[in-house]
């Protein structure tokens, strides 16, 4: 299993916006962000894309995914220059479905047809691992086969109104960010981020085995001989890349796939914590309480309503 591999098994998306889009022309909205992560495919059409912060407007053009590794404030228009509105007070936008939302907005121009998905995870490290990347980035289709196979995917799903359409589209959603991390990732040049961490050969081994096996006994020594590397050359690396100590992030990791277990299965409270590396349910509920501000038990309950 390789490291982008073994973490991205472990995100648990708990919440999402989703919507799809028929947008024509002028037309210009706001997306406050504030999620983890934000994707929008062009399904039809043409569109530009710009962070609110600044840096200059880009073209989307049918086919291309536009991806906001952190979900920051941007807008979307139908040309650069066209005053948008934000996201909250956009008329006739139809929540009747509650797999997802549809907007129809806009004059009388020329249509765009996309699709936008946000998600949120409780998951510590889908925040790590993305905060390396660039604020936005644009996948032309052009250049992304399997991108461009998904889009057109949806573009199908999307026209087909089919029983269990808006089912099958979020999903798709999901694919489209898994898929946007993995094409991100291939291309990272960043000389700092968890993603540069996964493209070293010697801390990849050591992400690698961390994330495959949590509950085993690790410790500093045993980390940095997986990496072959010296203990103290590791250590630095790995902090410097990752923004963690090697055992801070071994611990979230372990408390993260506990709370995993506790939201999916049935299993006791002592098995999870054994599972997860920890020798005693005391030690387990203290850590636990630090990370999520709630012990095992009612976090479970919490995550059944």
């Amino acid at each position: 299993m390789d490291a982008l591999t073994a973490a991205l098994s472990d995100i648990q998306f708990e919440g999402w916006f989703f919507c799809e889009s028929r947008l024509t022309a002028p037309w210009g909205i706001a997306l406050p962000g504030g999620r983890l992560a934000a994707v929008h495919a062009i399904l039809d059409g043409r569109c530009w894309i710009e962070l609110a912060d600044g840096g200059p407007a880009q073209s989307l053009e049918s086919g291309d995914v536009a991806f906001l590794p952190l979900d920051t404030p941007h807008t979307l228009s139908s040309d650069a220059g066209v005053r948008s509105i934000p996201a909250r007070e956009l008329p006739d936008i139809d929540r009747s479905d509650r797999q997802l939302v549809r907007l129809d907005y806009g004059g009388s121009g020329a249509l765009t047809c996309l699709i936008t998905a946000s998600f949120k995870t409780a998951d510590f490290l889908p925040g790590i691992a993305l905060s390396g990347a660039a604020p936005l980035v644009v996948l032309p289709a052009s250049d992304h086969k399997k991108l461009a196979s998904l889009v057109e995917l949806c573009r199908a799903e999307y026209h087909a109104e089919r029983l269990g359409r808006s089912a099958v589209l979020r999903r798709l959603s999901e694919i489209l960010f898994v898929t946007a991390v993995q094409a991100i990732a291939e291309r990272s040049s960043d000389k700092v981020g968890w993603l540069s961490a996964i493209n070293d050969p010697k801390l990849r081994r050591a992400l690698v085995v961390i994330h495959s096996h949590p509950g085993d006994p690790w410790s500093l020594d045993r980390l940095a001989e997986e990496a072959g590397m010296s203990r103290s050359s590791f250590a630095e690396a790995f902090h410097r890349l990752i923004g963690e100590t090697p055992m801070a992030y071994v611990t979230k990791v372990r408390l993260d796939r506990a709370a995993n277990h506790l939201r999916t299965s049935t299993r006791s409270i002592s098995n999870i914590a054994r599972d997860c590396g920890y020798t005693s349910i005391p030690s387990f509920t203290r850590a636990f309480i630090k990370a999520k501000d709630m012990p095992p038990t009612r976090y479970r309950m919490a995550s059944k309503n």
